[in-house]
């Protein structure tokens, strides 16, 4: 088996990690109830520097499929135990929330990350 010591590209990601990481965005681009111009922007640069606007997209539609209320997702987001996979998510959620105003909603999605992930 081999194990990836960085991870920067959704490639790098296991399977779960990645529907995860979708279901993620998802529920991070609801939160507000709009997906800004700014939003989209920001997630389509940050789609590139990770594999792909296409990829990325593959990836939330299959998360869409896979876990079907946030509940699943937020289950899946709890399974993911490898800290590099953990902090290339956070980054990504990061800076699509950063592209506006981070709502209390968004921060308090942030916030369980931090918690549930800091062990």
């Amino acid at each position: 088996m081999t194990y990836r010591t960085h991870v920067t590209t959704l490639d790098d990601l296991e399977p779960g990690e990645q529907l995860a990481l979708g279901g993620l965005l998802r529920i991070l681009i609801r939160l507000d109830g709009v997906f800004s111009e700014e939003e989209e922007k920001i997630l389509e640069l940050v789609a590139e520097q990770i594999g792909g606007r296409e990829a990325l997209w593959r990836v939330i539609s299959r998360s869409a499929q896979e876990h079907r209320s946030d509940d699943d997702v937020r289950t899946a987001a709890k399974a993911v135990v490898r800290t590099e996979a953990r902090v290339m998510m956070r980054e990504v959620l990061e800076a699509v929330g950063r592209a506006d105003t981070i709502v209390p909603e968004e921060q308090r999605l942030f916030d369980w990350l931090d918690e549930i992930w800091a062990g």
